[in-house]
C-alpha cells in the first residue's frame, strides 16, 4: 500500500527534478570530499592535486581567451 507523499517530500522531488545539473554537481563534490577525507593515501592525494592543477590551468587559459575576445 502506497502512502501519499508529505509536502516536504513533494518539494524535495520537485527541486530534484528542476535542478538535475546542480544535484549532479553536489553529488560529485560530496563524493570527492568523502574520498579524500576517508580513503585517499598520500599517492592518491598527489594524483588529485595534479588533476586540480591541470584543471586550474585550463580554466585560467579559458579566462585569458575570453578576456582577449572581449577587448578585441
Amino acid at each position: 500500500m502506497k502512502t501519499e507523499k508529505t509536502p516536504q517530500e513533494r518539494a524535495r522531488d520537485k527541486w530534484n527534478e528542476e535542478n538535475k545539473a546542480k544535484r549532479k554537481i553536489y553529488t560529485a563534490k560530496s563524493g570527492c570530499r568523502r574520498y579524500i577525507k576517508e580513503f585517499a593515501n598520500l599517492e592518491d592525494l598527489e594524483e588529485v592535486r595534479a588533476w586540480i592543477d591541470d584543471k586550474e590551468m585550463i580554466l585560467k587559459n579559458e579566462n585569458i581567451e575570453i578576456n582577449k575576445k572581449e577587448k578585441a
